[in-house]
């Protein structure tokens, strides 16, 4: 992981991938957070924003609802 990524004052530790969908074989991201270093929330950001990043922190998937 590296350091340096600030939102809203709090440093950057994860990212959360919360909605999306699996079409064919590719994984279509709609939406994804920021998290710090307890896991708590700090703001939804633009996958184009932080897309550079996203190899070089923690990423988990919200487990997806079928209901």
């Amino acid at each position: 992981m590296i350091a340096g990524i600030v939102i809203n004052g709090k440093e950057v530790h994860s990212f959360e991938v919360v909605k999306y969908e699996v079409l064919n074989g590719n994984i279509n991201i709609s939406m994804i957070k920021a998290l710090d270093k307890d896991g708590k929330y700090i703001k939804f950001v633009k996958l184009e924003k932080v897309l550079p990043y996203l190899s070089q922190f923690k990423v988990e998937f919200k487990p997806i609802c079928n209901e």
